[in-house]
């Protein structure tokens, strides 16, 4: 017990000086400025790559990059890397404003590519002054053509009195059909003349669109000069186009005064039926007058025959017509009186022929 004590103590004193020495020389060595432990503080540059994209109208630039280095254990936290592209660190780009309308943005200077990279394609700038067309998103709908399936109108004719004229002291008008119908041949007119109803006329032949003929009126005698107002189909009896045309007005008064004379006798061959051979010597056209001729047998005062014929007779024409009952031989005596009872004959001493049958 008595030499265990002695031996704690020496070890603890062992050690207590060995760490008191180390203090001393610890404290020693700061003091003159020696470093007593070497050290080499490395720094890795760190490396990156950054891409700017730019966009020419209206946009943020946006700084994209991966560090191609790892920074060492020894690095400050708060030290930043340069980059390798020569950016230094403070400089953030900063928007760019839109162009205002009308102007052309002036591009700024081409990004430093990293190898591997792709430069983006530029986009279009449109012209001074001009707008971007915008495309029509509508799509053209199509056109319906609606069916007629009403009954076209039938085709009519249109009656029209086109003039009025006088023939052998008779009214005559020109009717004409200004319609695209045709009038069929027998179809009967009337007529109304001076505001009464006159008389109505048959059609000898069809009247086809932008055809006309003469109509004479043979009971509307003209006397004087006259305003004669002639309406055709004045009831309306036939469908027309239009049926307010139908009238026509005009000043008019007799014409030449018709004159018709007895220009010779002869038997027909074969029959020595008496032929009298009847002229229209006036420069107007007898039409439809109504001619009596009567036979004298030599001094005879009483006749042998009368025959009423309606004949039409050219300006300056001849008409032949034949006696019944009479018979013309030779060496015959007789007496021929060709009278126009309507219209009045206007010179009667040409109306008479006297003599022989040779």
């Amino acid at each position: 017990m008595t030499l265990r004590w002695p031996l704690v103590g020496s070890l603890v004193a062992l050690v207590a000086g060995a760490g008191l020495a180390a203090l001393v020389l610890a404290f020693c060595g700061e003091s003159e400025g020696e470093p007593s432990i070497a050290r080499s503080p490395t720094r890795t540059p760190v490396s990156r790559t950054v891409t700017v994209t730019r966009t020419v109208r209206g946009g943020t630039p946006v700084t994209t990059g991966t560090p191609s280095g790892t920074p060492s254990a020894l690095t400050p936290p708060a030290e930043t890397p340069t980059p390798s592209i020569g950016v230094p660190p403070e400089e953030t780009p900063e928007a760019t404003p839109p162009p205002p309308p009308g102007e052309t943005e002036t591009p700024g200077p081409e990004p430093t590519l990293a190898p591997g990279e792709t430069p983006l394609p530029p986009s279009p700038t449109p012209p001074v002054g001009t707008l971007a067309p915008v495309p029509s998103t509508a799509s053209p709908r199509p056109t319906s053509t609606p069916t007629s399936t009403s009954t076209p109108p039938p085709v009519l004719p249109d009656l029209v009195v086109l003039n009025i004229f006088v023939s052998n002291d008779r009214l005559a008008v020109i009717l004409g059909n200004q319609g695209h119908g045709t009038v069929p041949a027998g179809q009967e007119i009337e007529f109304r003349v001076r505001g009464v109803m006159a008389e109505t006329e048959t059609l000898s032949q069809a009247l086809p669109p932008g055809a006309s003929v003469p109509v004479v009126l043979e009971d509307q005698v003209i006397y004087r000069s006259e305003l004669v107002l002639a309406v055709a189909d004045p009831n309306n009896v036939i469908p027309e186009e239009d049926d307010n045309n139908n009238g026509f007005a005009k000043q008019v008064g007799p014409d030449v005064a018709l004159d018709l004379a007895v220009h010779g006798v002869f038997p027909a061959v074969g029959t020595s039926q008496l032929l009298v051979v009847i002229r229209n010597p006036t420069s107007a056209p007898a039409i439809q007058v109504t001619v009596v001729v009567t036979v004298y047998h030599g001094d005879a005062t009483e006749p042998t025959t009368a025959s009423t014929y309606q004949l039409s007779i050219e300006p300056l024409g001849f008409e032949t017509v034949g006696v019944p009952g009479v018979a013309a031989l030779p060496g015959v005596h007789l007496r021929v009186v060709v009278e126009m009872t309507d219209p009045p004959d206007a010179d009667p001493s040409n109306n008479v022929w006297i003599g022989t049958i040779s």
